[in-house]
């Protein structure tokens, strides 16, 4: 089964937010308290905002570590999107080979639950109200409504 693919891009959101930093996860923890800031002078609720936190923490770490193999000398893009409403949608491109997440385990399957890796995207989904992958899976789209 391919990747899931991404929607056309709503009109309604407005870009709030644009950040590239260095595929360090050194560098993550900076991004995430700039979005944390930007989502509470929206005046984002803050349970929704640590799930959104943790959300694109889990992302960026995904993104340096399969999608840049931890290489500084790249890059990973993470952009937050607003609509009228308060309705927010953030994407976190790499620029790796992507995956399918249609091959991930199960998580909770005996097999993976004391691995190291794996739980990320189970984890992501359960915070976020929406997720999606480019059809190359080097993208994710996240909503939180």
């Amino acid at each position: 089964m391919p990747a899931e693919r991404s929607e056309p891009e709503d009109s309604s959101f407005t870009e709030i937010l644009d950040v590239s930093m260095p595929a360090d996860a050194e560098a993550i923890a900076a991004v995430v308290d700039t979005m944390s800031e930007t989502l509470m002078r929206l005046r984002m609720p803050e349970q929704k905002r640590l799930e959104v936190q943790l959300a694109v923490q889990e992302a960026l770490a995904n993104a340096v570590v399969h999608g840049c193999e931890n290489d500084p000398a790249k890059r990973v893009r993470c952009q937050m999107k607003s609509d009228p409403i308060g309705h927010i949608l953030i994407l976190v491109t790499d620029p790796g080979p992507g995956f399918s997440p249609d091959l991930l385990s199960d998580p909770k399957q005996c097999a993976t639950l004391y691995s190291d890796h794996g739980r990320g995207v189970c984890l992501i989904r359960q915070l976020m109200d929406k997720v999606l992958f480019t059809d190359r899976g080097n993208e994710i789209r996240m909503w939180k409504y």
